[in-house]
């Protein structure tokens, strides 16, 4: 899905500090200033300002195998079909105004390349696309992103078929 994009040079005033911990955090990971601000205003652009609009909550993946653990699979199948139900339909209204097999694509990969929830890859063959997504959490987590997942795309209207196990999800379009 990357496609080679135009850069364009502009200038900002920013806060000293935010700047002197933007270039520590450059150099943790062994990155230029440039490239770590680069990547900070693309997460805005194609996550970030969604986020408010479609209200989003951040929590650290220990803290969602906790809450999930307890969980049966039928409630863990529950909770990823009624979170599915009305938040990927808004996100790709939202995000790309129309809801198609593109869009659920899209907010699919976003997902991963945005919230951690699991490693995204694809394989594109012709009119077939396998879509993989890799995670650490787990069977449970694996039901639950199945049905989130799969909700974005009946709302597009496809029901890809789909396979489970501990730690990935395979998605045949």
């Amino acid at each position: 899905m990357p496609r080679e994009r135009r850069t364009i040079a502009k200038s900002f005033r920013i806060d000293e500090e935010a700047l002197e911990t933007l270039r520590e955090e450059a150099r943790y990971q062994n990155v230029t200033l440039n490239t770590l601000v680069n990547q900070l205003i693309m997460n805005y652009a194609n996550f970030g300002r969604y986020t408010k609009r479609v209200p989003m909550l951040v929590l650290a993946r220990q803290t969602v195998s906790e809450l999930i653990g307890p969980l049966t699979e039928d409630e863990i199948v529950e909770a990823g079909q009624s979170s599915g139900k009305d938040l990927p339909k808004a996100w790709m209204m939202e995000v790309d105004d129309k809801i198609t097999v593109s869009s659920a694509i899209n907010f699919t990969h976003n997902l991963s390349a945005y919230t951690n929830w699991f490693e995204y890859t694809e394989k594109n063959e012709g009119e077939h696309w396998t879509i993989t997504l890799m995670h650490e959490l787990g069977r449970k987590w694996s039901l639950f992103i199945a049905q989130h997942i799969n909700s974005a795309f009946a709302a597009a209207g496809t029901q890809p078929k789909y396979d489970i196990a501990d730690h990935y999800v395979r998605f045949a379009l």
